[in-house]
């Protein structure tokens, strides 16, 4: 008899541990799933009409061309021709309706008679270097957004690819001392050594391109939710 009844006693115990068990196991699923929720930051309507206004302000105040066939807008800083004959680093940008977009733009041009064909650009500060190669780019002439180009008075090698790709490229050209970049080729390279207007160029386009991640890449006219 006693037996039995120690037997039932330490069941009794077994089963209240396991009920324990489970229910700190639920306790802490909704403890975690409500930590990964509340991680997430809502941007409030308010935030992004702010940005869409700081987004078209920018724009505006840019050299504009407008496609009345295909009903989209470009913002370059080189105005409706072609780029000057000169090394910049660029940024511009497109709308079409609400959506807008942003593009990052190197310019090499020389009047010499040799090429770099580059297809590697290094960012460098005094501190640190970042590497950029361009992807799927045949021997530094085409491909992967690279072109070259033959004009009067000497010629061109361009990188033109999405303003993402160069972004962590030219923070780093912002935000350091010395600011260079190095153009390199299979068997040459360039160095280019940004100036004042060109740091200043380029934190605008930072801005810019923040303000467009808060507004998802569009110009916010109605109540939307983006989490970041």
């Amino acid at each position: 008899m006693m037996k039995k009844f120690l037997f039932a006693l330490i069941m009794i115990l077994l089963l209240s541990f396991i009920a324990g068990c489970g229910s700190d196991n639920k306790s802490n699923t909704a403890s975690s799933t409500s930590s990964s929720s509340t991680s997430k930051k809502e941007i409030t309507l308010e935030q992004k009409k702010q940005a869409s206004a700081e987004i078209m302000r920018i724009l505006n105040s840019m050299p504009q061309q407008t496609d009345e066939v295909e009903k989209l807008t470009w913002y370059k800083p080189w105005g409706s021709g072609g780029y000057p004959a000169q090394d910049a680093v660029y940024w511009y940008a497109g709308k079409k309706n609400d959506s807008v977009w942003m593009r990052a733009k190197i310019v090499n041009f020389t009047s010499s008679t040799g090429w770099v064909f580059w297809d590697k650009i290094t960012f460098s500060t005094a501190d640190k270097n970042i590497e950029y190669k361009i992807k799927d780019c045949f021997a530094g002439q085409s491909g992967g957004g690279k072109s070259t180009q033959i004009v009067y008075g000497g010629k061109y090698e361009t990188l033109d690819v999405p303003f993402s790709d160069l972004d962590e490229g030219y923070r780093l050209l912002v935000n350091g001392k010395n600011p260079i970049i190095r153009l390199t080729g299979r068997e040459h390279y360039y160095d280019y050594r940004l100036t004042e207007n060109d740091i200043n160029h380029l934190k605008t386009g930072i801005y810019l391109f923040d303000q467009m991640k808060v507004t998802g890449s569009q110009i916010i006219q109605e109540l939307r939710t983006v989490y970041i």
